[in-house]
């Protein structure tokens, strides 16, 4: 069922598709759309739902309640998955730029207009963003008092040939499902959705990845993105737990061939040069991230203490 309520147009040089699928958290979704009521966003909201029956309920009702204040698109998508309800969103919308939006996180309205207004006066970059932050807060769930707030990195990627993007990107990774892209991209990129079977390739990788071989990525010199740490959100594993799955390497084939091919077409290179790029791109990804996530999984108690000992000594 979709369920679409217009309102008012309102001044603006340009739109920008928030994206939200969602499943089972009601709550956060209607924080979320009572934050873009409050600061009278003239950005268009599609929402993808997955959710029981009684979430759903609760969704309608609260959107009801807004219908004079926001530009909401509602679609249920009962048993759809996470890359499967992404691409379903994408095929409803109408405006020329659209971004992904986290149901517990948010985006500053002003910033995304700022990012159209950047792609639309350059058009080698492929996706724009601005500044984020994490925070967490004392409590579980969607309320309460904030107790962690903390930079989110962002980084650019300037970088003029796709090949050169794409060591960048996997040696600084960033999600680009988040910042503002191109429509008629981000529907090519998550047109993949079904060929593989592993959640993290489907849902993150392989179209935040694509969106470098489109073209580079610009970061504003402003706060874009807010987003929230907690304990309902969909974790993914260690990177060596991730390898090690029955899904990984049929999956990682098909996302490493998509890749390649995109690659040679964008720099129009043999298929072999754009095949040895991303061996060393996933290499250099794959190698980040396990040396970076080591002590997480394996914590040294002598540093643990030693560091203990340094706070007991900085606090007496």
């Amino acid at each position: 069922m979709v369920h679409s309520v217009k309102i008012m147009d309102k001044n603006t040089s340009a739109k920008v598709a928030i994206l939200i699928p969602t499943l089972n958290r009601s709550d956060f979704l209607i924080r979320q759309l009572n934050y873009y009521a409050k600061l009278e966003s003239p950005h268009p909201i599609y929402v993808g739902d997955s959710s029981s029956e009684e979430h759903v309920k609760i969704a309608r009702a609260a959107i009801n309640r807004l219908k004079d204040k926001l530009d909401i698109t509602y679609k249920e998508l009962p048993s759809c998955n996470g890359a499967e309800s992404a691409f379903r969103l994408i095929e409803l919308v109408k405006e020329k730029y659209a971004t992904f939006n986290g149901d517990d996180d948010f985006h500053i309205p002003n910033s995304l207009t700022k990012c159209a207004e950047f792609l639309e006066a350059h058009p080698d970059y492929a996706t724009a963003t601005s500044y984020a932050v994490n925070f967490k807060l004392k409590e579980s769930g969607a309320h309460g008092e904030i107790s962690v707030l903390k930079e989110y990195p962002r980084p650019e990627n300037h970088c003029p040939i796709a090949s050169e993007r794409i060591l960048q990107h996997f040696t600084r990774y960033m999600v680009t499902n988040i910042s503002v892209n191109k429509t008629v991209n981000l529907r090519r990129n998550w047109s993949y959705f079904n060929q593989t079977k592993d959640k993290a390739i489907n849902e993150e990788l392989l179209p935040a990845s694509l969106a470098l071989i489109d073209g580079k990525a610009k970061t504003l010199d402003c706060l874009g993105v807010v987003r929230q740490m907690h304990d309902r959100q969909y974790a993914l594993a260690f990177s060596y737990d991730w390898i090690t799955t029955e899904d990984w390497l049929p999956s990682f084939k098909i996302f490493f061939r998509i890749m390649s091919e995109r690659l040679a077409e964008k720099d129009n290179i043999p298929l072999e040069k754009a095949q040895k790029a991303m061996r060393q791109a996933c290499w250099m990804y794959l190698k980040k991230d396990l040396e970076r996530e080591y002590p997480l999984a394996f914590p040294d108690p002598k540093k643990s203490i030693s560091l203990l000992w340094k706070n007991l000594r900085k606090n007496t």
